[in-house]
């Protein structure tokens, strides 16, 4: 029996659509919780409690229309107000869309690399959700060595730089190839769900690809396996002279 192309395309395009599915993969392969040598390890470091997230100031449908990427930023500082609420958007992307990956270990990782923000030093932070807090990782410098953080100089701008990280070995050990797909997902999930938060509280900001890889080994510990870099989110105020 032969088949048409189009329907050939269709089967190929299902096929794939398939595979992207958790419940498909799931179905092929098991899923177990990843082991205990593949689970990052806890952060040290002073820890700095934040408030309760800062309450939209605008209608989601009221911002869609008009997200852009702005690279451009005030001097103004971010509250920690605004910094809970971007953060606790991100990771509730993650904690609602992904349950099974939180309950096996594998939640993403948030840091923030916090240059303006009232009542925070400048610093790499570890954003801990059960806590609502920030743990100090490491120092970051500020001006015009900050440029040296970024492959475009102009994020070391922002006021805060939210970085995405997953473990991609747990995903990988626990889904097979379907693990990496699975987590770019939802890293991209995570930072848009934190670009419309920043949105909703009138600033401004965009998603790009964050730190450059060695400035999170270093001070992090992302060796790009185990603790992997997915995406980041830069936010700010808008510059009089902000453009897309």
């Amino acid at each position: 029996m032969t088949t048409t192309v189009d329907e050939d395309r269709y089967q190929l395009l299902d096929g794939l659509l398939a595979d992207t599915r958790l419940d498909a993969a799931a179905a092929r392969r098991p899923l177990r919780p990843a082991p205990a040598h593949l689970l990052t390890v806890s952060d040290q470091g002073p820890v700095i409690a934040l408030p309760d997230p800062a309450p939209p100031r605008a209608e989601l449908d009221d911002v869609l229309a008009d997200r852009v990427a702005v690279r451009d930023y005030a001097p103004t500082p971010l509250t920690t107000a605004e910094v809970s609420a971007i953060c606790a958007a991100a990771d509730l992307m993650d904690v609602e869309a992904w349950p099974r990956e939180q309950q096996a270990g594998l939640g993403l990782e948030l840091y923030l690399a916090a240059w303006r923000v009232d009542g925070v030093d400048t610093g790499l932070y570890r954003y801990l959700p059960e806590q609502r807090a920030l743990r100090r990782v490491a120092d970051l410098p500020s001006g015009a060595e900050a440029a040296e953080l970024v492959m475009q100089e102009e994020f070391a701008e922002a006021a805060a730089l939210l970085l995405i990280t997953g473990n991609l070995a747990g995903a990988i050990d626990r889904h097979g190839s379907h693990g990496h797909r699975l987590l770019l997902t939802r890293g991209g999930a995570a930072g848009h769900a934190a670009w419309l938060a920043a949105l909703r509280l009138r600033l401004v900001g965009t998603v790009f690809a964050g730190l450059l890889p060695h400035v999170l080994r270093e001070r992090a510990g992302a060796d790009g396996y185990h603790r992997a870099p997915l995406l980041a989110f830069a936010a700010g105020r808008a510059a009089a002279d902000a453009t897309a």
